[in-house]
Order: structure tokens, then C-alpha cells, then sequence
């Protein structure tokens, strides 16, 4: 079955194939024929991904037939990749290792053993905390015994702080009512973790902080895919209007202070999404894809509309093999991939 060029592809189209996969060694490296055309999964229509895949897509069918096929994201594109109905997809490295160990929830109990880590993309999630100015609170250590509100479908807050010690009691809600839980005094914290830039209303004077450099470290190494990412600022303020020229000023008064730019924080932990193939595609489509994420990262991650994030960094992959031809870019590159790393 051969997927049509952006064809919408579902979280439960993809379990579906998992029907296919089921055969040890179906898609064993070298037993397979490459199709002609490379198939590239993203992500959702108008997401960050989805339009980071849409321009990598553009750039890799340059001197190879490829077309792109949308779907909903990490979980299904692990499945398809593990199948070989596509090439190459984009992955979140926490979905990666499950998969890989066999305990990702398309399939459990199956090892999908044949992804390959390609490139590191973008952060999946990126945490941070806000509190109350007032509060004191001036760091993740400082959340213990505190209580923190976290998005209903945050998968993240939790695991890190459980790396960190850090025991505080955490409640799920729609990130729309922390304004009033804060009124209320019904919480001390709120972590976010989405792409999107998050701030408390202006009435509600409130502290950003992330992890430190020391903190970051001691949940990659219990979380794989973990690594330094970049904060998303929120907006700089509205510049203000145009003095009406029929208004009377009053010479004596003193012109209104600027409201200063949101001031960048330092990076905190993310979650990143990789660029993975399966182990069927060719070593040289492998390592020009890899070439094309590494050397254009600026203008696809401007393509996206992602923020700058820390230099990519492949060896913060613990999830997954290297596809050979994944190594041989990143060698090129002045990186060298341990041997034991690539299959």
C-alpha cells in the first residue's frame, strides 16, 4: 500500500498497520527493496512541525522523488516508520524509546526495532514554571510541598520533577483557570510546558523560571530525549498609539515609561523531536536528509516559526540507534557517533 503525497494520516490508521509489523524481521535492513518515492510523515497541519516537515520535505525532493503524508503526530509516525510504509518521520525521543523497548502504547509488548535516529528538530515541550512575584519562590527546588498546577494532557511536569526529588502535589486543569486558582489561593505554581509563550495576566505581577544547567543534566539522564531548549518568550508589548495632534498636551507632564520587552530566560529541559528513519531507507537518503536537517536548521527552524534553540547536540539521543548514514553526516560535521550507536 503505497500512502498518496499529503495524504491525512490518523493515530488510528497507523495502529491499524500495526497488523503488518507483526513478523519479526519483515523489514530487515537489506531484505527490502527501497520504494521509489521517500515518504516523509510530519505532523498536523499548521503545527510548528507540521510546517518544520513541510519545508524539509521541499528541500529533500530536490534530487529525489519524495512527498510528504500528514498525520497526527509522534505515535503514528513511530508506527509507520516500524512498518516501512514510510521513510522517514518526525518523532518526540520519549515516544521513541517506548517504542523502541517495546512499551509505546500502538503496540505493546513489540519492539519497534527498526527506527533509526537521524537528526535532532525542535522541542516537543519545554519546561517552565510561573509564580506569584510575592511568592519567594525562585527555583524548581523551591515547589516541594507546594502546589502546582499543571495542563490536563502534560505528560512532562511529572516525570522531571520526579527525576529531581522534587515532591510537590500537582493538579491537572485546563491552564485557563490558573488565573483564578492564583486569585484564590488555590495554587503556588503553574508549569507549562507547550511551544506557545505563557503568561499571567498583567494584574498578577508573576516570576518564569526553568531548570538550571545542573538540573537539566539530572533529568537526561533519567529521561531520554531530554536536552537544553529554548524558553518561548510572550509577545513584546503593543507599541503605544500616536499622540492625537488636535489633543492638548500638558507640557509638565511627564511622557508615559515604555513597558520593557519580555527579557529571555536561560534554557530549561525539553523534549525533543527527531528527525527518524526506518532502517530500510537507503544509506544515502539517510545521510542527506540528516545533512539537510544539521547545515539548514536556521531557516527551517524560521520556516517553522520555532524559536532559536541550543546547537544541535545528537548525542543527547538515548532512545534510539543511528542509521549509518545519520553517522556519516554527523562525521562530516565534526561529530562522531559512537560506534555501538550505529546500525
Amino acid at each position: 500500500m503505497m500512502l498518496s503525497s499529503r495524504a491525512p494520516l490518523l493515530a488510528g490508521l497507523a495502529a491499524a498497520f500495526i497488523l503488518g509489523i507483526a513478523a519479526p524481521g519483515a523489514q530487515a535492513q537489506g531484505t527490502t527493496a527501497a520504494p521509489r518515492e521517500i515518504i516523509v510523515a510530519t505532523a498536523p497541519v499548521n503545527s510548528p512541525l507540521g510546517r518544520w516537515g513541510s519545508a524539509f520535505v521541499e528541500r529533500l525532493k530536490a534530487d529525489r522523488p519524495v512527498s510528504e503524508a500528514i498525520t497526527a503526530g509522534a505515535l503514528p509516525n513511530s508506527a509507520l516508520l516500524q512498518s516501512g510504509r514510510v521513510g522517514i518521520g518526525l518523532v518526540s525521543l520519549d515516544v521513541a524509546a517506548a517504542a523502541w523497548n517495546g512499551t509505546g502504547p500502538m503496540a505493546p509488548g513489540l519492539k519497534f526495532d527498526h527506527l533509526r535516529a537521524l537528526a535532532p528538530v525542535a522541542p516537543a515541550a519545554v519546561l517552565r514554571f510561573v509564580v506569584p512575584a510575592a511568592s519567594g519562590i525562585a527555583g524548581a527546588s523551591g515547589l516541594a510541598g507546594k502546589r502546582v498546577a499543571l495542563a490536563t494532557d502534560d505528560a512532562l511536569t511529572e516525570p522531571m520533577l520526579k527525576a529531581l526529588g522534587i515532591e510537590a502535589t500537582l493538579r491537572r486543569m485546563p491552564l485557563a483557570e490558573v488565573t483564578k486558582q492564583f486569585a484564590d489561593k488555590k495554587i503556588d505554581a503553574v508549569a507549562a510546558t507547550g511551544l506557545e509563550p505563557f503568561a499571567l495576566p498583567p494584574e498578577q505581577p508573576a516570576v518564569t523560571f526553568g531548570l538550571t544547567v545542573a538540573e537539566i543534566a539530572n533529568v537526561a539522564a533519567a529521561i531520554p530525549g531530554v536536552a537544553a531548549a529554548t524558553v518561548p518568550l510572550p509577545p513584546a508589548p503593543p507599541a503605544p498609539a500616536p499622540a492625537d495632534p488636535a489633543a492638548v498636551v500638558d507640557p509638565a507632564a511627564a511622557p508615559a515609561a515604555p513597558v520593557p520587552a519580555p527579557q529571555p530566560l536561560p534554557p530549561s529541559a525539553g523534549m525533543w523531536t527527531w528527525l527518524v528513519a526506518t532502517d530500510a531507507l537507503p544509506e544515502d537518503a539517510a545521510r542527506r536528509a540528516t545533512e539537510i536537517a544539521i547545515g539548514e536548521a536556521a531557516s527551517l527552524a524560521e520556516a517553522a516559526g520555532f524559536e532559536a534553540s541550543p546547537e544541535l547536540d545528537p548525542l543527547t539521543n538515548r532512545a534510539l540507534p543511528f542509521h549509518r548514514g545519520a553517522a556519516a553526516a554527523w562525521a562530516a560535521h565534526g561529530v562522531t557517533v559512537p560506534p555501538d550507536q550505529v546500525r
